[in-house]
């Protein structure tokens, strides 16, 4: 009797070791995406009114609110990659890899006015003037995790709504350029390492053995842990400066890229906890690597 239920073992373990990876789906796909929560109000840019020998002059500048309580993200590309997994032998259940580039802002323009910068005039006096300024703003995340897919019809081979969750580790990047005088130009940027989760979930289309499609949808909750405001003076906000923090955690920070002048001046700002979140529609491609069948035959050697 122990010997029976040892030999059931065996082949239920052989059975499932199997079946675990004889069919594996590989995804590619391009998505648009869009922000959600406060990541996507407001826009990293303002006008004002700087007076200058007592004229009042429209000028273009850094809105207060940008890093503090928003990232002004807008609609932008998604561009992916997974690796699906079967892990039983009707490839309901699947574990997955994937990475993923999203690019906000893609469809936003540069933005065009006038600054104004601090000069000494001939009389040796402290003095405004105008200087024509260009902005333009880019915010980027490459992401890489694993998770688990059910894709409860898939065995029909035709047509099978799927949905699951996965962990992501998202390394975000926000650059923010100024041009002056259509010649000088100077970015700062600020960079973090971010662990989040999203939730995934379509519909696929079976086209042969070989290749199918897919559409789905995805929300991305980008920025879970590790939280963090940097409020040390070498972690000013600066132009010129390539290191700079996501300050998405409540706390302060230095800046010297906001005001309607032009400045060196270190200026302390709030900052709320900012959640960066996203929806993505996605359009893929799926291509099915299954195993060949063995046939058991064997060829006798003469």
């Amino acid at each position: 009797m122990k010997l029976l239920k040892y030999l059931l073992l065996v082949l239920l373990f052989s059975s499932v070791s199997y079946s675990q990876f004889d069919k594996t789906i590989l995804q590619v796909g391009i998505g648009i995406i869009e922000p959600f929560g406060n990541t996507s109000k407001g826009t990293y840019y303002s006008n004002e009114n700087l007076m200058i020998n007592n004229f009042a002059h429209n000028v273009l500048v850094i809105d207060s609110n940008f890093m503090r309580n928003n990232y002004g993200l807008k609609t932008g590309i998604n561009i992916f990659g997974k690796a699906k997994f079967n892990f039983d032998k009707y490839s309901i259940t699947r574990g997955v890899l994937f990475a993923a580039f999203n690019s906000f802002n893609t469809f936003e323009p540069s933005k065009s006015g006038n600054i104004g910068v601090q000069v000494i005039n001939i009389n040796n006096e402290l003095d405004t003037m105008l200087t024509s300024v260009n902005y333009s703003y880019t915010f980027n995340t490459f992401s890489f995790g694993l998770g688990i897919e059910l894709a409860p019809t898939s065995f029909t081979k035709m047509v099978s709504p799927y949905f699951g969750a996965n962990i992501a580790f998202n390394l975000m990047n926000g650059k923010l350029s100024r041009t002056e005088n259509r010649y000088d130009s100077v970015s700062t940027s600020f960079s973090d390492f971010r662990i989040g989760v999203n939730f995934d979930a379509g519909i696929e289309f079976k086209i042969n053995k070989q290749f199918g499609l897919a559409l789905g949808v995805k929300y991305d909750l980008g920025n879970l842990l590790l939280k963090n405001t940097n409020s040390g003076l070498a972690d000013v906000i600066e132009w010129g400066k390539s290191n700079g923090s996501l300050n998405d955690e409540e706390g302060r920070f230095f800046s010297t890229i906001y005001g309607p002048v032009l400045t060196s001046i270190r200026r302390e700002s709030l900052s709320k906890q900012k959640d960066i979140n996203w929806g993505t529609i996605y359009i893929a491609a799926n291509i099915y690597l299954d195993k060949p069948k063995t046939t058991g035959k064997t060829t006798k050697k003469k």
